[in-house]
């Protein structure tokens, strides 16, 4: 019996994470903190019918939302549904069984779906539905289109291998196959030049077809870098490569040209979202990036000018699921929020009500030791803040690991009309991995989170652990060991490097 795009998509989670997706899911996280409050950022739209497929993934355009649902428990089914933005109700145009849409994409009246093994497009004007290929013993993953018309695919197959698939507007294909076995090449896109990038989840890489007549080049992380599975990618305006890493709380960025990796953390949200596993993104306004925080049940925006990270909380009091984000016109960010059963948008031209500013230049902790980092915050008018340290997965306490990178949470701040200063203290364990890595320092006010990463360098102590830790001495032929404290270390604080 063949796999289904389902299990494949939450393969990660089970083989990563140590439990299956659903109950256990829900069963192994707890339960979160009722915040109450007016959401203003976030609108939803009305539940889909009983009985209906939640929606998973989303695709806006200009007048409608297309949405392809998914539902578990007994035959498994999915239906395609058309969402109208101006009076905000919705129908279903193609309904499936036994079947999982795993991508879809819209060109003018063509709804592009990738059907388990099956590329087919519904036709909005005819409302006709056409099969334009299968592929037998492989999964059709994901979808993209180039500026010259040209439908792109990764394709899985049973024996593990992983292939890009182009379908020209002549009905010919082309196929590239990844060299690496075993890569589960997931998804793709098209970059601003109309080359390919796709990530490859299990392989830990990302992928890139340069031409026509090119083989495929694949990007290694280095060693240093600790990636879960790189699941989406999308291309900025200057070229660098934006990926999400599902399966950890992390984000990324490659820079092709040199090579260069960087990881940041999403902002810190209260127990159940540890690992946020953020899934889809996108290119927005201005060269900024979204995509979405699939456990975390956050839209998260990144502007590379600024630094600045701004999530957007859905639901404050339930587990959304938020498998699936993506910009659309009047900037509006749509989302599907699958355990909800619902969709909504993000109004992005609202401003944060309230900013962070860290202090300059990169933070060096010896192990065993910890810093304080100061950090202002701008007036947050009537709304109560709460804090939190993000540390890449690698380095904070997850599943009863020991943590590299922690501190406390600073204490809430009331609401005031005046800038005020919070201390955040960020402390390494003794084993903590030696060299850099990003923290994102987090405050939120229920409605959004907004984030600063500062760089942390870890340090080996300039004092032998023995001499911090403990004091020996011998006395009357015995030997008795007095348990001090660390001191904190005096580090000189670098020019921060981006």
């Amino acid at each position: 019996m063949r796999s289904s795009n389902w299990i494949r998509v939450f393969l990660i989670l089970t083989v990563l994470l140590g439990f299956d997706y659903g109950t256990n899911l829900r069963a192994a996280l707890p339960t979160p903190i009722l915040q109450v409050s007016n959401q203003q950022y976030v609108t939803l739209l009305p539940k889909v019918p009983v009985g209906t497929p939640r929606p998973l993934i989303i695709y806006p355009n200009d007048t409608r939302v297309w949405v392809a649902g998914f539902e578990t428990g007994g035959p498994q089914t999915s239906q395609i549904r058309e969402y109208f933005v101006n009076n905000e109700t919705s129908r279903g145009v193609l309904n499936f069984s036994n079947t999982e849409i795993s991508s879809i994409l819209v060109d003018r009246n063509r709804v592009w779906y990738a059907e388990n093994s099956t590329l087919a497009f519904y036709n909005s004007t005819s409302g006709q539905s056409e099969t334009q290929r299968t592929f037998p013993n492989r999964s059709l993953l994901s979808l993209a289109l180039d500026h010259n018309g040209r439908l792109w695919m990764t394709l899985g197959g049973s024996n593990g291998t992983s292939s890009i698939v182009m379908l020209n507007p002549n009905n010919t294909t082309q196929t590239y196959r990844v060299r690496t076995s075993n890569a589960l090449a997931y998804g793709i896109t098209v970059a601003p030049d109309n080359t390919i990038w796709f990530a490859e989840a299990a392989a830990k890489k990302i992928g890139h077809l340069g031409c026509d007549t090119c083989n495929i080049t694949e990007f290694s992380p280095p060693q240093s870098l600790s990636l879960a599975a790189p699941t989406q990618v999308i291309v900025d305006n200057s070229g660098n490569v934006w990926f999400t890493d599902h399966g950890s709380n992390q984000f990324g960025v490659l820079n092709p040209n040199t090579n260069a990796w960087k990881v940041l953390p999403i902002g810190y949200c209260q127990n159940y979202c540890t690992g946020g596993l953020p899934n889809s993104i996108f290119l927005g306004a201005n060269n900024t990036i979204w995509f979405s925080e699939h456990v975390a049940g956050r839209i998260a925006h990144y502007d590379p000018s600024t630094e600045v990270l701004t999530e957007y909380i859905i639901s404050p009091n339930s587990l959304p699921f938020t498998w699936w984000a993506m910009p659309g016109a009047n900037n509006l960010v749509w989302f599907v929020a699958w355990e909800l059963g619902e969709i909504g948008y993000v109004n992005a031209t609202l401003p944060a009500s309230f900013s962070l500013t860290p202090p300059s230049g990169d933070f060096i902790v010896a192990r065993g030791s910890y810093d304080d980092v100061p950090v202002r915050v701008d007036p947050q008018g009537s709304a109560k803040l709460s804090f939190g340290i993000s540390p890449v997965t690698s380095d904070q306490e997850y599943y009863q690991t020991t943590a590299q990178i922690f501190g406390p949470s600073p204490p809430d701040l009331g609401p005031s009309i005046n800038p005020q200063t919070i201390t955040f203290r960020i402390s390494s364990a003794w084993n903590a991995t030696l060299g850099p890595r990003y923290v994102a320092l987090t405050a939120s006010n229920g409605q959004i989170a907004i984030s600063v990463h500062i760089k942390v360098v870890i340090i080996e102590a300039s004092i032998p652990y023995v001499a911090l830790g403990f004091s020996t001495v011998i006395f009357l032929g015995g030997v008795t060991l007095y348990l001090r404290r660390p001191r904190r270390l005096n580090v000189k604080k670098v020019k921060r490097k981006k």
